[in-house]
């Protein structure tokens, strides 16, 4: 069937809905689809071929295996459509195993060895801040996932796009909730990792615009195993919150050593804290403690992603950015590729020319619809803004219960500070 090559993103909520490609997993709720026009035969035409470099097996394994759940996801839905113009993608799947050199040398043969048009992946900071010279190097895009250290586009690079929030605005959205709650004074807990530590530098920021006091803080090595003199000092404080900053295993440490020695305070824990491996090992510790997401889950094509996710891979997932900012990323990453000039491109057999034409298309189109976020927010792209996310109505927050099993939405008449 010969048809304009285009990869059509379903806008209306009642078109998504109701719209399903051919195979695409359906559920009665789905309201994810793509319509994919093949020009030509996909036999015929090579494929287009996206990297994944993450965190698979390391520390920071769910971030990494979940967001490569929802970038196949889309990848999927698009090849069962006929592709881009009648290209299939090829997904080539790197684990950086939390390793930054790694995880460069991974980068490298994307490029390199592999041909690929993009690169999507980088969840931790390090291995992130890791890829990104390589894709600078090859001049190949970089959509990086949920990395949060500010300074990764502090100075925009030609070739990066990120996905997920910086620290600094989750530190914008807690510290405008935690003066709505009354809160005045707080206390501070990190790693001394460059995320521990950028996510503090950022609290300090936006907590005094909010004229909220840090009156204790305290860093620690990840590798620690005893942190009571650390939680003493701040349950010696007269902080009204506690706000800690670490990975899972070192999280869940603070937050049984808060729960053991009886700190009392509410606390909020940085999107760390949606990892199942953090909440696993804290089990009840973790009970009640208030975790920025930006997930809606009051969105009806949220709640139905989740599903159509659970069905693919036969497991419940609590409802966290990971899975959906993979499948954003790679349903901006469709829509741009169907783009006349990328498709082009592509069809030339000249990738340098192509992920230059995807990288154009990202600035040119600069706003994208997603399932981050609240209905009305969008990515915006420029070519001095590279992360996406906006400062408004990008984050939500969710609670903790079930002896740390479960995410659910809180109940912040009862987030006030402590006396």
């Amino acid at each position: 069937m010969d048809a304009d090559p285009a990869l059509q993103i379903v806008s209306s909520r009642e078109e998504r809905m109701t719209r399903i490609g051919e195979g695409l997993l359906k559920t009665s709720s789905l309201a994810i689809a793509i319509t994919a026009l093949m020009a030509g035969s996909a036999l015929s035409k090579d494929a287009i071929r996206i990297c994944s470099i993450d965190d698979r097996s390391g520390a920071a394994a769910d971030t990494g295996n979940e967001s490569y759940r929802g970038l196949k996801m889309a990848v999927e839905a698009a090849n069962a459509a006929g592709g881009i113009s009648g290209h299939m993608i090829e997904m080539i799947e790197y684990d950086g195993k939390t390793d930054p050199q790694l995880s460069a040398s991974f980068a490298a043969r994307c490029a390199e060895d592999d041909n690929a048009l993009l690169i999507v992946g980088g969840n931790p900071a390090g291995p992130a801040a890791a890829i990104l010279p390589i894709a600078d190097e090859y001049d190949i895009p970089f959509f990086m996932l949920s990395a949060g250290t500010d300074n990764l586009t502090d100075n925009p690079a030609p070739w990066l796009f990120r996905f997920g929030p910086r620290n600094a605005q989750d530190a914008i959205a807690y510290a405008q909730l935690l003066d709505e709650q009354g809160f005045k004074k707080v206390a501070l807990i990190y790693n001394t990792l460059p995320f521990g530590l950028d996510s503090a530098a950022a609290a300090r920021e936006h907590l005094a615009e909010h004229g909220i006091s840090v009156v204790a803080e305290e860093g620690y090595d990840i590798a620690a195993t005893d942190l009571s003199p650390q939680v003493l000092n701040l349950k010696a404080s007269d902080a009204e919150a506690v706000l800690v900053f670490p990975y899972p295993a070192d999280g869940a440490r603070v937050l049984k050593t808060l729960d053991q020695l009886q700190v009392g305070k509410p606390v909020i824990v940085s999107r760390s804290a949606l990892l199942k491996t953090l909440r696993e090992i804290a089990g009840p510790a973790s009970d009640g403690i208030l975790i920025p997401n930006t997930v809606d889950t009051a969105r009806e094509d949220v709640q139905a992603f989740f599903q159509a996710y659970e069905k693919a891979y036969g497991e419940e997932t609590q409802p966290t950015l990971y899975p959906v900012i993979g499948y954003d990323a790679g349903m901006i990453a469709l829509q741009v590729m169907a783009r006349p000039e990328v498709v082009e491109a592509i069809e030339s057999g000249d990738i340098q020319a192509a992920r230059t034409a995807l990288r154009d298309g990202v600035l040119a189109q600069a706003e994208f619809k997603g399932l981050q976020g609240k209905e009305a927010a969008s990515y915006s792209f420029a070519d001095d803004k590279r992360h996406g996310s906006p400062d408004q109505d990008w984050f939500t927050f969710t609670t903790v219960a079930n002896g740390g099993v479960d995410l659910v939405p809180p109940d912040l008449s009862k987030f006030v500070p402590a006396r």
